[in-house]
């Protein structure tokens, strides 16, 4: 997959959040793909993604949202315009 398949708006957002190019933000990067991706940066993203996206994700579904993949869907199901 190519980062053409993540929004412009959450490819920057996470990029920025993780210190690193926008390029590099793919479906697959993940918590085990990305050192920068750490606990601290994890609640950083989702609280960025929140306030972005004016969701609010479910505190039970947070541990698991750890790649881009599943951050998208999910906001994707929850009705967020991408």
């Amino acid at each position: 997959m190519s980062n053409e398949q993540v929004p412009t708006s959450l490819r920057e957002l996470l990029a920025d959040i993780f210190e690193i190019s926008p390029e590099r933000v793919t479906p697959e990067l993940s918590m085990g793909t990305l050192d920068s991706w750490d606990s601290f940066r994890h609640l950083q993203a989702i609280l960025a993604i929140e306030g972005e996206y004016g969701v609010q994700f479910d505190p039970q579904r947070i541990p698991e949202l750890t790649s881009v993949a599943r951050l998208q869907a999910e906001l994707v199901k929850m009705g967020a315009v991408l």
